[in-house]
């Protein structure tokens, strides 16, 4: 492993950087698609999560690898972003959104003026996880004379949300068809709990099954309401519960969601996933060698530490720190807890064996990645030995000020009054 490690540090210091870089392995990348392609042979659709691999640059080489035009986006300004950059995508709203957002998206489509309006909510499937919601999203689609794709959300066992009886997802279901601004789009349900289950409450097998059979059950609901399985978007799936599908299955879900997987942070060290290897790394200098840790206060205090095996006799401060991330190079390195943490130069305890020295790369493995691929602005992409590519992460679209905010708030607000200005 040291080898490995020390390939990327060496393509690092060939490419003049000098700071905290996070860092994704190509061949490690391709070899986890690859995995994710034999799943989705089977007759799936895929859609990317883009709140897990947040670059453009990256979810683009990912869409095309899987020949896929589908996304998933949990973020109003990255959904504006998404917009722009794949203008062919269809893209599913994630998590259910404020109707606020709602305005929100009809003033960025109402001034762009490049393409119309309404043709921008047709590439969108907006969650919905209630019938309040839904009627309060039936409201602002008559409002503004658009039409919506509604996407229902279930809840498969999960608990965060979403239809979870025969009555209100019907209720839900005849609201949509009763309406002139709506229309049903697909289903979504998440299960990430499965792999959760521990053998004492059941163990995830059966949770399997019961997930299953739960989301067949909601589409034959569907089904008997009147509406067509086959021209839905019945989506299901995660990164840790994918390769649970089967064929067999495709007669109640046709979609799955996955990006996670294809990086593997460490929370995705799961059973489902032991043929994935993790292809993103934190990379960031030492700064400082310590030949003896030693905490502020009396000096005592740290030879008693240093004794006792509570403190680490060597370390080092590292550029930077306080990510959501674990160490990995140097083998055995931990840090200085008694320290605090430090998002400026973090301290890590190292074992005595440990030949790494001021101006040497120190590596971490993020636990996941949407919360840490934006931290770094550009990602490194590693091909063989060199790095050959810097890819940006998302931020805002263009041109998004709190004049737009403005503009928004206002667009999603039912009027009281005529007359207004």
């Amino acid at each position: 492993m040291n080898a490995y490690f020390e390939n990327i540090a060496t393509a690092l210091n060939e490419a003049g950087v000098g700071r905290p870089v996070l860092v994704i392995d190509k061949l490690r990348l391709d070899q986890n698609l690859a995995h994710l392609k034999s799943v989705i042979a089977g007759g799936f659709h895929y859609r990317v999560v883009a709140k897990s691999l947040p670059c453009i640059p990256l979810l683009r080489y990912v869409l095309e690898a899987c020949g896929t035009r589908r996304l998933m986006c949990f973020h109003m300004p990255f959904l504006l972003r998404l917009m722009d950059a794949f203008p062919d995508a269809d893209v599913l709203l994630g998590k259910p959104m404020p109707v606020r957002a709602l305005g929100y998206f009809e003033a960025w489509a109402a001034a762009r003026g490049v393409v119309p309006a309404a043709q921008s909510y047709q590439r969108v499937q907006w969650l919905v996880d209630s019938t309040d919601r839904l009627q309060a999203y039936e409201a602002f689609a008559r409002r503004h004379k658009r039409q919506l794709r509604i996407s229902l959300e279930l809840d498969l066992g999960l608990h965060r949300g979403g239809f979870d009886s025969a009555a209100s997802f019907v209720e839900a279901l005849k609201c949509i068809q009763s309406s002139t601004h709506l229309s049903l789009s697909g289903l979504m349900g998440y299960e990430a709990h499965i792999t959760k289950i521990p053998a004492w409450l059941g163990g995830w097998q059966r949770e399997e099954r019961r997930v299953k059979a739960r989301y067949a059950q909601f589409v034959a609901l569907l089904e008997r309401q009147g509406f067509s399985a086959e021209t839905l978007c019945l989506n299901v799936g995660g990164s840790t519960t994918y390769p649970l599908y089967q064929e067999d299955d495709l007669v109640f879900c046709n979609e799955l969601s996955v990006a996670s997987a294809l990086v593997k942070p460490s929370d995705f060290d799961v059973f489902t996933l032991a043929h994935h290897e993790p292809a993103m790394w934190i990379a960031t200098p030492v700064l400082k060698k310590l030949e003896r840790v030693r905490l502020p206060g009396p000096g005592v205090l740290s030879e008693v530490l240093r004794r006792l095996g509570v403190l680490a006799k060597k370390g080092a401060f590292i550029y930077g720190g306080n990510w959501l991330a674990d160490p990995v190079y140097p083998a055995g390195a931990r840090r200085v807890t008694l320290f605090g943490h430090s998002s400026n130069q973090e301290l890590y305890g190292l074992p005595q064996s440990a030949g790494i020295k001021a101006e040497d790369w120190f590596f971490l493995r993020p636990r996941q990645s949407e919360a840490v691929m934006l931290q770094f602005g550009r990602i490194a992409l590693l091909e063989g030995e060199r790095i050959a590519q810097w890819w940006p992460v998302l931020d805002g679209p263009d041109g998004l000020d709190s004049g737009f905010e403005v503009l928004a708030d206002n667009s999603s607000a039912p009027s009281t009054h005529k007359g207004s200005h």
